[in-house]
């Protein structure tokens, strides 16, 4: 048995060490994506896509068991240029391999947002891809000489002129966007100001709400001089508008309700203008003198420097100033018919009162109302 294992002993001194020293298999990983590549005698060449980028990656590298590889494929996370792996078998022997692993140069060179930035307002005009064209309108009391805008382009991209150094639009302006492959793409942008008149008005009227103030003494759950009454209305335009006027309408002037007699005095009316999300976007007044025995109320936006975009909603509420200590009322005009279009947005109404320290500068004194209420707007397009 000594002698045995004697042999066995020897016949392992013996075996020959590995002499392999390839690399069995190499794979990019970036994300939730792996990328294989083929291997040749001592060489890995190959490409990615322009989307995967080269940068944030892991490298899974196989060798032969017994054999080493330098560097450690673990440490490597980017590949800026080519490199070598060394593979020594367990024999010693060493093996380059030359690895040269690139990213496709992108052929994207589009025109993705161009914003247009004004101390009023921004605006993302939509870019026509197919006829490599941006237009947009803007209110006269935007200076198209003197105007800030934001681009954006496909990734890699470059363009000129740059952006950044354009100020003037008074005249339609020419950019060319170069895909990193080195095609190109124009895009003119064409500014104007709005000068075309826009009327709109919603005057068909078969009811009648509460408007102001209250001086009842006998109404169910309504205290005197408590309570202060609005109305409003949702807006969609079809086109941008810059509004001029905006108009309401009452059906008469304000009275007192409980002691049936003419206010005869004037009021003042504050509009509020709030967006879909319900922020404000300004607030003005106008004044309504004693002698007003009904029909629409202009509040002038000249000065507001106003713009509002085509198919987004917009809400007017408007209501009587100091309308609870007044206790003066008029009658909202509205619309109860169904219908579509401008006239037929939601209408709102809102409810203020001092015994709950409430008031109608508040959103949250405010709710949707099924009429329709009588409005008129003037402005420009």
């Amino acid at each position: 048995m000594f002698i045995f294992f004697l042999m066995l002993s020897c016949a392992s001194e013996d075996k020959p060490l590995s002499t392999e020293n390839t690399i069995q298999s190499f794979v990019i990983t970036k994300g939730s994506i792996s990328k294989e590549f083929n291997i040749s005698e001592n060489s890995i060449i190959g490409k990615v896509n322009s989307e995967f980028e080269l940068n944030q990656i892991s490298l899974a590298v196989s060798i032969p068991k017994g054999a080493t590889i330098s560097p450690d494929p673990t440490t490597i996370t980017s590949i800026t240029g080519p490199f070598t792996f060394i593979i020594t078998a367990e024999n010693g022997e060493n093996k380059t391999y030359n690895i040269s692993i690139e990213r496709e140069l992108s052929i994207e060179n589009s025109l993705l947002e161009f914003s247009i930035n004004t101390p009023y307002f921004s605006t993302s005009p939509t870019i026509d891809q197919q006829n490599g064209s941006i237009t947009q309108r803007l209110p006269q009391f935007v200076d198209l000489t003197n105007l800030n805008v934001t681009i954006k382009y496909s990734k890699y991209a470059s363009i000129s002129p740059d952006p950044n150094i354009i100020k003037d639009y008074s005249s339609p302006v020419n950019f060319t966007v170069k895909s990193e492959s080195g095609t190109e793409r124009v895009y003119q942008v064409k500014l104007e100001h709005m000068d075309i008149d826009r009327f709109e008005s919603c005057s068909e009227a078969n009811a009648w709400k509460w408007f102001g103030g209250d001086d009842r003494t006998n109404a169910p759950d309504i205290l005197p001089y408590d309570r202060n009454v609005g109305t409003g209305q949702a807006i969609k335009l079809v086109k941008d508008l810059t509004p001029l006027t905006f108009s309401i309408h009452l059906r008469e002037g304000f009275s007192y309700f409980g002691a049936d007699t003419r206010y005869n005095k004037a009021v003042t009316l504050k509009l509020i203008i709030r967006d879909q999300e319900g922020k404000m976007l300004t607030s003005t007044t106008t004044d309504v003198p004693g002698e007003f025995n009904g029909g629409f109320i202009p509040f002038n936006l000249e000065k507001l420097n106003l713009f509002l975009e085509a198919d987004k909603t917009y809400v007017f509420y408007w209501f009587l100033v100091n309308g609870e200590s007044l206790g003066v009322y008029a009658g909202s005009s509205g619309n109860t018919n169904d219908g579509s279009g401008f006239c037929f947005e939601s209408g709102y109404s809102g409810e203020s009162k001092i015994s709950k320290n409430s008031n109608l500068e508040e959103l949250n004194t405010w709710y949707k109302h099924e009429w329709h209420f009588n409005i008129q707007l003037e402005g420009k397009e």
